[in-house]
This record gives structure tokens, sequence and C-alpha cells, in this order.
């Protein structure tokens, strides 16, 4: 596999879900759940990266937010077909599960956080995340992690969240730094479009959200299938 040069790079771009935190067990379980509730005729993995991107939508809003766009949040694949009240009360019961198990279960990738340690002494870290900047705090704190990250942006940062390039070009402009001195970490396709439209090199981590086979068709620079040959690429 060929290695990143970090000589080349000033600062990289982590997204938080899927990259540096493993949701993914958490949205399994909480789909797996929902189809066992309401009798869904649904494969898990077809639907694990619409699940996350509606998932990650939800946690911005507050309550009567989500009540007043619902209609909107789930025009979803795997909804299709049932009437509007169900929708709701099955994407409530998904996202109340999804919370429990996040809770009590959700973790970092393996050996994310010696890379990010190694990785600090190089370049600037920074992180960009579709969900609050607090949460994205909240985790880092947790696995202590904080140190490491001076810059942190969040849905309430910017004006559009991925896959617009807004997050991206904000900490560009606050690192001082050209498109072509950075990286950018994600694992879904609004990464790859957001790092695209920034013109930044992009790493994409075929963590389990979205399907390899579909990231591939966004072509970002480099695709990695899992956190294990993230680590490799950086020859540090």
């Amino acid at each position: 596999m060929e290695k990143i040069n970090l000589g080349k790079y000033k600062g990289i771009i982590f997204d938080m879900d899927g990259v540096i935190y493993d949701i993914s067990e958490a949205i399994k379980k909480a789909v797996n759940d929902s189809v066992e509730k309401y009798d869904m005729n649904v494969n898990p993995d077809d639907v694990m990266e619409e699940i996350a991107l509606l998932i990650e939508e939800i946690q911005n809003y507050p309550v009567p937010k989500i009540l007043l766009n619902s209609y909107d949040l789930l025009k979803v694949k795997f909804l299709e077909g049932l009437s509007f009240f169900k929708k709701l009360r099955i994407a409530i019961f998904m996202f109340n599960q999804f919370n429990k198990y996040k809770e009590a279960e959700s973790t970092i990738f393996k050996g994310i956080d010696a890379l990010i340690s190694k990785l600090a002494k190089h370049v600037k870290l920074a992180i960009l995340t579709n969900n609050k900047s607090q949460y994205a705090e909240e985790v880092l704190e947790k696995f202590n992690l904080s140190e490491y990250f001076k810059t942190i942006i969040g849905f309430n940062d910017v004006t559009e969240v991925k896959p617009s390039p807004e997050g991206i070009i904000k900490i560009l402009n606050k690192w001082n730094l050209k498109p072509s001195e950075a990286i950018f970490i994600g694992d879904m396709t609004t990464d790859i479009e957001a790092g695209k439209a920034a013109k930044v090199s992009i790493i994409c981590v075929a963590s389990g959200l979205a399907q390899k086979e579909t990231l591939k068709k966004h072509n970002p620079d480099i695709l990695v299938e899992n956190t294990e040959q993230l680590i490799k690429l950086f020859n540090i």
C-alpha cells in the first residue's frame, strides 16, 4: 500500500463518527431492533449509510424542529410506502435505540488514538463533523484526545454542513493553508464530496456506514478498508 508523505502536508482534518468514533454497531443494533419491532422487509446492510445520515441530521435538531422538518427528513428509501405517522414512530424509536447503544457500547477505533498522537507531532489537526461541535468535544474528552485538536467545527459553526466544503475551507483559512497542504479523512460519500469541492486530498475509510463500492464510485484519492489500513498509510 502506498504511504502518505507527511512532508507534503501541514494539516489533517478528521471526521468524527466512522473515523475516530465507531458508531456502526450502535446503528446496526438500532436498525435490527426497528426491523424486528415493526416487521420491516429491510436488509440492514443496505440502509446503513442512509440511516447514518438521517441520525446525523436528526441529532442537529431540537425535538420541535425534528417534528417541523420531519416530512422532508423522512423521505428515505427504507421507509417508502409507510404512512407518515408510522415513519415518524419508526424514526423516533430507532433514534432512541441508537442513543442507548451508543452511550453504552460505542468507543474509538482500535489504534486511532496512537495515530492521532503521532500525527500531532508533524501537522495541525482538526475535527469537522455534521454533529454539534460540543458532541465532538465530549467524545475527545472521554477518550483523552482533546489536547490534539485545537480546532473543532460542527454544524453550529457553519451555514451549510457537508457535502458543502464550507467547514473545510473555514479550517484552511484559520490555519492559513492552501488546499494542497491538507488532507481530509472521512467515511461517507458526503465527506468525499466536501473534500473534492474544497480541493484537499481525501482519504476515505470504509468503516461500515457506507458500502465500499459506493465510496469507490465517488473517487476519493485513497480508499482504505478499515482503521488498521489507515494507520499503515502513515509512515510514522
